[in-house]
């Protein structure tokens, strides 16, 4: 299953905090977030619904549409009983498989650390320290709980609470300055 389609996985979330590497205008923006949210809520989507949500007019609404869909980013499906708007290549671009925020690598080297998959509450819990730390601080927390042998969150969580405490950033320990958690 690709990241993007995890429970955990808030999109809005996602797409906010990566605006400036997807490239999108204030209007785009408006509108992807809203066809994700109509979405997510199952509610059915038409043209007049975006541009009355969004205070634009129906030939500003068909030029973003066209936009997002020569980006890649948006796929519009029509069947004989509905129209469906796809977001998935959005998620799936080059660009958010290399993003710090819900990187799937990050995840998978969690797993490969604890020797299994993570729970769900797990990747809730990581999916929340993305959010809060740089995701090279947590592979940093992650590699100082491995040498002392005490893998486990809590312990990554202490951990990466006293940096976050003591001022400890990510560039710190790649120029070699010395930390202590205790």
């Amino acid at each position: 299953m690709k990241w993007y389609k995890q429970t955990y996985v808030n999109h809005r979330d996602w797409i906010l905090e990566n605006l400036e590497v997807l490239g999108l205008s204030n209007q785009e923006a408006i509108i992807v977030l809203l066809i994700d949210f109509l979405n997510c809520n199952q509610i059915k989507i038409t043209m007049d619904i975006l541009s009355k949500k969004a205070a634009i007019s129906q030939e500003d609404l068909d030029k973003i549409l066209s936009v997002l869909a020569a980006k890649k980013y948006l796929e519009i499906r029509a069947t004989n009983k509905q129209v469906s708007f796809i977001l998935d290549g959005l998620f799936d671009i080059e660009v958010a498989k290399t993003q710090n925020a819900l990187n799937s690598s990050l995840f998978d080297l969690f797993e490969t650390e604890f020797a299994r998959p993570l729970s769900n509450a797990e990747m809730m819990k990581l999916s929340d320290w993305v959010k809060m730390y740089d995701s090279k601080l947590i592979i940093y927390a992650l590699r100082e709980s491995s040498m002392y042998q005490k893998v486990s969150m809590n312990y990554i969580q202490k951990i990466l609470q006293a940096w976050n405490d003591k001022g400890i950033t990510a560039k710190m320990i790649e120029e070699g300055t010395k930390i202590d958690i205790e």
